[in-house]
């Protein structure tokens, strides 16, 4: 993605521009008012560098207080990736739950960091108690949550695109984690070693690159496996089909694919089948959509996923959300671990997403 950003200056005026006047203030002890200069406050209540699960995070803090007037925004991606549907499902359904007011935002383009930007300008204009959001790349909106911040506004990032800014929320499993796992997998997989490629995502998106330089790291220490082609396909099913074809070609000797997506993978199933290698070589994909769970359950060539819980994901947003509004203190990162579906395990999953 070539796009290029204003200048972030620019941006956090903007994003300024569309906050609500009367935004939900938190403060340690609990207590919410009115507060244009409480950043400092929100960000106390973030442990830095803290990373913990959010089932000890659960344990700890509780089931989570609802202020009155509350309301949640998720600004999102693409809902047509069913995965983003998952997060969005977690994220609603836990706040009808717990009964608080909640929005989503979703960007009809993947790949548009604009169109996002204003989408997530647009949900600071609804009169939201704290934003949520899957940023498209990891500076992406750093100017709107930096505004929401000064505001007394948490800020929380679900799954994608952890960032920098001091005192936002990340939610969700360590990319780099994802991709090492998936060629560890692989590497039990092929005791005698072999050729294996990486169908990667976006070169924009956060989640591509970490999942991918925690793929080469595992690669990497195997010293029979030998990654002899990467390219991006950019999440899309046909892309990843054509790319895979031609690295078959080039190599008809692969011995395993790691697609950083499910979507993705699908695509080179359908390279690996109709090279008539069924059965003959490793797919191993990322994500646990429902339609790879059923590809895996079915046999032949996909062989397992590395599944995240953007249901979950979801939930403990909302969860964060409300406790750092009660004036809890939070990790900077709510780990949401991700975890192997094979065929060994596949059965315990056969709907939706965790």
């Amino acid at each position: 993605m070539n796009r290029r950003l204003r200048p972030l200056a620019v941006l956090a005026t903007a994003a300024a521009a569309f906050l609500p006047l009367g935004a939900c203030t938190a403060t340690p002890g609990g207590d919410s008012a009115a507060d244009s200069g409480s950043s400092a406050t929100i960000a106390s209540l973030v442990k830095a560098g803290q990373q913990t699960d959010i089932a000890e995070v659960e344990k700890s803090l509780g089931a989570p207080t609802v202020k009155p007037d509350t309301k949640l925004c998720y600004v999102t991606r693409t809902l047509a990736n069913e995965f983003w549907g998952f997060e969005r499902t977690g994220f609603e359904a836990e706040a009808k739950k717990l009964n608080v007011a909640s929005q989503t935002f979703a960007v009809n383009d993947e790949a548009s960091i604009t169109e996002q930007l204003d989408k997530a300008q647009s949900a600071m204009n609804q009169g939201c108690s704290a934003i949520l959001a899957s940023p498209i790349s990891a500076t992406a909106l750093d100017s709107v949550f930096t505004a929401a911040l000064a505001k007394g506004i948490p800020a929380i990032v679900l799954n994608d695109a952890k960032g920098t800014v001091p005192g936002v929320v990340y939610v969700g499993p360590d990319a780099e984690t994802i991709g090492l796992t998936a060629a560890d997998y692989i590497a039990t997989k092929l005791p005698d070693g072999g050729k294996v490629a990486q169908i990667e995502g976006d070169p924009g998106s956060s989640n591509a690159l970490n999942r991918g330089k925690g793929f080469t790291a595992g690669v990497a220490k195997h010293p029979n496996l030998k990654l002899v082609a990467a390219q991006t396909a950019k999440w899309d099913t046909n892309q990843a089909q054509t790319i895979a074809t031609a690295m078959l070609t080039a190599n008809p000797d692969i011995k395993a694919f790691y697609s950083q997506n499910d979507t993705m993978a699908l695509g080179v199933q359908a390279a690996v089948d109709a090279k008539g290698l069924t059965g003959k070589v490793i797919i191993v994909g990322t994500d646990g959509i429902p339609q790879a769970k059923k590809k895996i359950a079915d046999g032949g060539s996909y062989t397992a996923t590395v599944s995240e819980r953007p249901s979950t994901e979801g939930a403990a947003g909302v969860k964060t959300a409300l406790w750092l509004l009660d004036g809890k203190t939070v990790p900077a990162w709510v780990d949401v671990p991700a975890f192997i579906i094979d065929k060994d395990n596949v059965a315990k999953y056969p709907t939706g997403m965790p």
